[in-house]
């Protein structure tokens, strides 16, 4: 039947679509920095970006200055 999830599996398979298209695969954190990131893009304010990620603190933020080249070039469109 139908079950959740879990992190673990998910892992599992996004190593495997990876391998199979010989690209590197993505890592847990990795992929909630991009989604951190992909929400702050569509306009989703930061304190719901940080309840949405569950993260504790700013921390977030120190990761996003890293993408801040890609991030000018979404935001110049943008107010």
């Amino acid at each position: 039947g139908l079950r959740p999830l879990t992190r673990t599996e998910f892992l599992k398979w996004l190593s495997s679509a990876a391998t199979a298209l010989g690209v590197e695969s993505l890592k847990g954190h990795g992929i909630r920095i991009g989604a951190t990131l992909e929400y702050l893009l569509r306009g989703v304010p930061f304190d719901v970006v940080k309840s949405i990620g569950r993260w504790s603190s700013d921390a977030f933020t120190l990761y996003l200055r890293q993408h801040a080249v890609i991030m000018a070039l979404y935001m110049q469109g943008t107010p």
